[in-house]
This record gives structure tokens, C-alpha cells and sequence, in this order.
């Protein structure tokens, strides 16, 4: 603790350990009222626009005791700077109730008493780390009750209950209708680290930095022309869609360091970045290098969802009815383009012209389980569905694995799904309609409606890159005012369906959610 004397307006020095001043002009000694406080803790942690700090210190007088009628208080924060440092007075009171609106950083805290009649001013100090809660959790994209695009961040924050910090989207720009939103993960050049929001509105990249509590667009780089380089002709102006892969796991969050595949409206992009800047040559949906006959892409995307790193890209063309692998991406000056898979029929055909009639692709995702393999949902004029299970082991082998046929009589309103998700584990794959959410086994033809939700179900996923477990589940709801986030979990059973709320894992927000994007960096 310090204390500095001001006596008569003036500064005195004085030994640490005095207590009393002489008083030259009457020949005595003015004895000095000494200042204890207590109650302060060494350091101090706490979030960002999230959590209040709240001390109340013990100040004790060795003469006029707990009296504090003599006596003024002071609280402020330090920001350490090595050259122009500020101090910010925070309070005025001896008990501290402050509500952190500070950017996140590390301060020095400080607590100060002055004895009104003699001037003198003691000192307790602290450190106060001022963490963001936007670190390590799921943003939270979608859209206002008056259409306009919102964001809220589900905070993940070690030694804390999650929370949802509200309203963290500056939309200067006046974006409308939520599309999709990217956080790519990160690697060792912080320029390879891109965030996306994709709106009706148009595409921007965002402030991706977690030290700040609001996420703004940015104008440089929005224009994908500053970045994609094709020799042959594109469709213009092009637009950003989404950006794979996406970051992986609780711990690894920068799988996207070595390949990125870049879907813009009407075409798909590729790059590796482990020796130049992400850059995109030509579309790759062809099936010559930098060829101008383009066909048109899915915007679904599989590889292998439980690997570190992308060592397989498949795509389906929906212009030619067919399953084709990426031949290899290196970087975007490398000469990357489709080829065409086929196989003998067995479980299944890759080329989707060997049926009639000719399917195509509903719905993909990528899984965790299963040594990673990914799901297709296939459906043909008819009204009939199937699922098809594929292998991405390399650019050069992927393989057909399993086929089922869906029962419609049993799956029900499965035609009408909004959204659709794979449990990797089982096969088993969970579907909403409205507000409703089913759970369907399609080896042992069994479906289950798990809930009907307080509003419609406008987001639904399996949810294995935040925790490595690939029996998470996220939904979000909306009811035309309000919207909610549930986890849910699934049990890894091959006789039943198993699918039920996880304890403390529901969550206000104003928003209508259509998207959930973890980040893992800050």
C-alpha cells in the first residue's frame, strides 16, 4: 500500500513508516491519522461488457477509526502504456460496483483513500484483467424482427457459465437478410484469417478481432475481385458464399491453413497457403485447367470433417447429374480443376445418370465419426430419398460406402424438412419441420418426433467442432419476436433413438439465428 502526504498544498516526503508530523511554527507534533485498507485482492479477472467488478474494501483509521466522514475515495484503472498511459477514474465511492466497458487488456487497479484534513493519500493496487468474451464460442447470425442483420456471440470462457453477449454486430451498411456467416480459422501469417457475413444485401468481410466486443464490416477486401485472379471469364460481380473448411475442434483451429475452397454465387475457387498469401486463380468447376466451360456447382462441399488438415475435396455437378473430386490444390497458381468419379454401381453410382430418374443432391455434410465420412441426401423427381455414405480419403481415392433408401411412409413430413443434420455415429439423421424436430434411423427404419418447439426451428446441426463430440447437437428457434438456442445430445445407441435436452443449454437471443459459426482464436 502507498500513501503520499499533501500538507498545506504541498507535497511532503515522508519515511514509510511515519506516523506523525511536526508542526514547525507551534514547536508540536500533529500526530497522522494512519490509513489501513484491507479487502483487495492481488489480481482481478473479469469480462468484457459482460460481468460488473464489485469490491468492498475494509479502511480502517489508527485515529479516527472506521469514521470515513474526513475521508474521499477513488477508484480508476491504468492502462500501462509504455509511453502515453491514461487513467480512467471509474469510482467515487469506497465500495466498487463498475461494469466493465473497458477493451479488453491487462490494468493496474488502483484504490485511493485521502484524509481530508491533513492531505495525506494512501494507496492499494491491483491488476485487473479485462478479458473478451468473444474469444472461444459461436456467433450467433441472423436477423432482427425488422429484417436488418444481427449478431450475438455465445461465450465459451474457462471457469464461467456461458453466456450470450447481445447486439455485437455494427451493421453501418444496413445489411438485410442473414445468409451465412465464415470464421475460417487461423495460421501463423494473421492475414490468412478471414470472416465473412453473406446477406442478401451482399457479402463483407468483418473485424475478426476477439481484443473488441463489436464486429463491423470492412471495405477492404469485400470486393472479391482484390483477391480471386481468373484468366478466363466469371460471372460478374462475384460473391462470396462461404468458405471452407471450416475450423476444427476444441483445440486446432487452423485447418485452413493449407487449402481453402472459396464458393462464390456461381462458381467454387481453390488455394494452399502454406508458403503464399490466400489468393484465388481460376474456377475450378471444370474439367480442364482454366477452362471456360463451366459447370454448376453444389454448394455443398465433403472431405473428411474429423482430420486436422484437407487431404480430399468432393463436389457434386449439378449440370451434369454427377459425384467429382477436386484433382489437388496447391496454390492459386496451380492448375486445379474436376475430374469425374465412377464406379461400378456398388453400393451405389457416382454418376446420378445411371438412375431413372436421374437424382440429385438435397443435402451434404461432413462427419466426425465413422473415420470421418461424409453424407450425401439424394432425391429424384419421384418424391424419393435416399442417403448415400462417401469416403474422401485423398484427392485421389474416395469411395462409395453404403446406400439407403428412405421410407416415407414412415419417415414423416420428411419431404418437407427445412433442414436436415447426420449423426456421424449411427445412422440416423435429424430433420425439422416448422417447429417440429424428428430423429429418423434410416438402417432400421424407425422415426421419432423428438420436440415441437416454441417456434420455428430456423438453424439445426450437429455440433462436434467446439467440444470433439460428435453427439452435440445445436437448434434454434424463432417465434416471429424472439429466438432461443438449445444443445441437445444424442446417444450413441444402434437400437434406439436417443435424443434429449442438455441441462443448462438454452439461450435467449432477439434474433432469428440462421447461422452458428465457432471461432476458437483471439
Amino acid at each position: 500500500m502507498k500513501k503520499v502526504l499533501y500538507f498545506f498544498g504541498l507535497l511532503l516526503l515522508v519515511p514509510a513508516f511515519i506516523s506523525c508530523v511536526e508542526d514547525l511554527g507551534n514547536d508540536t507534533v500533529a500526530e497522522i491519522n494512519e490509513i489501513e485498507i484491507s479487502g483487495i485482492e492481488e489480481s482481478y479477472s473479469v469480462i468484457a461488457k459482460q460481468e460488473t467488478l464489485v469490491i468492498n474494501p475494509e479502511v480502517k483509521g489508527s485515529l479516527s477509526a472506521s469514521d470515513e466522514s474526513n475521508l474521499s475515495y477513488e477508484w480508476f484503472l491504468c492502462d500501462n502504456g509504455i509511453t502515453d498511459h491514461n487513467h480512467y477514474t471509474i469510482g467515487t465511492e469506497r465500495n466498487l460496483s463498475y461494469f466493465i466497458e473497458s477493451t479488453p487488456a491487462n490494468y493496474t487497479l488502483y484504490f485511493s483513500v485521502l484524509d481530508n484534513s491533513t492531505g495525506i493519500k494512501w494507496e492499494k493496487e491491483a491488476t485487473l484483467s479485462v478479458v473478451s468474451p468473444m474469444v472461444r464460442g459461436f456467433y450467433l447470425f441472423g436477423d432482427k424482427a425488422d429484417g436488418s442483420v444481427a449478431m450475438d456471440f455465445l461465450s465459451f470462457i474457462e471457469g464461467r457459465d456461458t453466456s450470450v453477449v447481445k447486439d455485437v454486430f455494427v451493421n453501418t451498411k444496413n445489411l438485410k437478410g442473414a445468409k451465412n456467416a465464415v470464421f475460417t480459422g487461423y495460421y501463423v501469417n494473421e492475414e490468412m484469417v478471414n470472416m465473412w457475413v453473406m446477406s442478401e444485401s451482399g457479402s463483407y468481410q468483418v473485424d475478426k478481432s476477439a481484443s473488441s466486443t463489436e464486429v463491423k464490416e470492412l471495405d477492404v477486401m469485400s470486393n472479391p475481385g482484390s483477391f480471386i485472379f481468373p484468366t478466363v471469364p466469371v460471372s460478374q460481380p462475384q460473391q462470396v458464399m462461404d468458405i471452407h473448411p471450416y475450423p476444427y475442434a476444441k483445440t486446432n483451429t487452423n485447418r485452413a491453413r493449407g487449402a481453402r475452397i472459396l464458393f462464390t454465387k456461381d462458381n467454387v475457387f481453390a488455394t494452399g497457403m502454406m508458403t503464399l498469401p490466400e489468393a484465388y486463380g481460376n474456377p475450378i468447376n471444370c474439367y480442364k485447367a482454366a477452362s471456360a466451360d463451366l459447370f454448376k456447382p453444389s454448394k455443398y462441399i465433403l472431405y473428411k470433417d474429423n482430420a486436422a488438415s484437407v487431404s480430399g475435396v468432393c463436389m457434386f455437378d449439378e449440370t451434369n447429374h454427377c459425384f467429382v473430386r477436386v484433382n489437388s490444390m496447391s496454390s492459386y497458381t496451380a492448375p486445379t480443376y474436376c475430374v469425374k468419379l465412377s464406379n461400378t454401381g456398388t453400393p451405389f453410382y457416382f454418376d446420378q445418370n445411371q438412375y431413372s430418374p436421374v437424382r440429385s443432391l438435397v443435402y451434404g455434410q461432413n462427419g466426425y465419426g465413422n473415420a470421418g465420412r461424409s453424407y450425401a441426401l439424394m432425391n429424384n423427381e419421384n418424391g424419393e430419398y435416399f442417403v448415400y455414405q462417401i469416403m474422401v480419403s485423398s484427392y485421389s481415392s474416395i469411395t462409395a460406402q453404403a446406400a439407403y433408401t428412405i421410407d416415407m411412409s414412415v419417415a414423416e413430413e420428411f419431404a418437407k424438412a427445412d433442414f436436415y443434420t447426420f449423426f456421424s455415429m449411427q445412422p440416423i439423421v435429424l430433420y425439422s419441420v416448422g417447429a417440429k424436430l424428428y430423429a429418423y434411423d434410416y438402417a432400421r427404419n424407425e422415426c421419432k418426433l423428438v420436440n415441437t418447439f416454441d417456434g420455428n426451428i430456423t438453424y439445426l446441426s450437429m455440433d462436434y467442432e467446439s467440444n470433439n463430440d460428435p453427439k452435440h447437437i445445436w437448434i434454434a428457434t424463432y417465434n416471429g419476436s424472439a429466438g432461443k438456442v438449445y444443445g441437445y445430445s444424442i446417444a450413441d445407441n444402434q437400437n434406439a433413438i436417443n435424443v434429449t435436452p442438455v441441462e443448462h443449454e438454452v439461450f435467449d437471443t432477439d434474433i432469428k439465428v440462421v447461422k452458428m459459426e465457432y471461432r476458437n482464436h483471439a
